[in-house]
């Protein structure tokens, strides 16, 4: 996939299963791990949740990425009441690397202050250092106290970000 062209659009309720899918696979890479019917389910679950906005990266060879955002309140209980949820972000493995996750967050968050929220969380491992680095790039900053990631029990933080600070083109204003 390198030197591809991705379109960042708006998702069509049929590109689900094919978001689920990918963000499986994407999991299943970044843990060096078979794919799981836990994450699959988890994953489903969170594309039942009120919806704010689902983008997605595609090109001539299909799915490359996309992002998921859901209503205040369907993260954990404890976080800000006030703040869209970004449950899923991923990049077909093929495809990372190539600034797609940046293009594809900064839509998902556009997205979440087109729809009136100000502010949108994430939920993000302590120990994913590409994902880390790019949420502080996009003006993201750690929350509250680490807990236990929901399947694996690894060590989690939420982060929150101004959706507001993005403008309709998705691009961070004032950056």
């Amino acid at each position: 996939m390198i030197g591809s062209s991705w379109v960042v659009r708006a998702a069509t309720e049929d590109e689900v299963a094919g978001c689920t899918a990918l963000w499986t696979t994407a999991v299943a890479t970044r843990d060096g791990a078979p794919e799981s019917d836990a994450v699959r389910d988890r994953a489903r679950a969170k594309f039942a949740a009120p919806r704010v906005a689902l983008v997605v990266a595609s090109d001539d060879r299909g799915l490359a990425g996309f992002g998921l955002v859901t209503a205040p309140g369907t993260g954990r209980p404890d976080d800000p009441d006030d703040a869209a949820y970004l449950s899923l972000l991923a990049v077909d493995p093929r495809a990372q690397g190539h600034g797609l996750g940046r293009s594809l967050l900064r839509a998902a968050v556009a997205g979440a202050g087109g729809a009136g929220h100000r502010r949108c969380l994430l939920h993000a491992l302590e120990g994913n250092a590409p994902a880390l680095r790019l949420y502080r790039s996009a003006g993201f900053h750690p929350v509250g106290a680490v807990f236990p990631h929901a399947l694996s029990g690894r060590p989690t933080r939420a982060w929150v970000a101004d959706a507001g600070t993005y403008g309709a083109d998705g691009e961070l204003v004032g950056a």
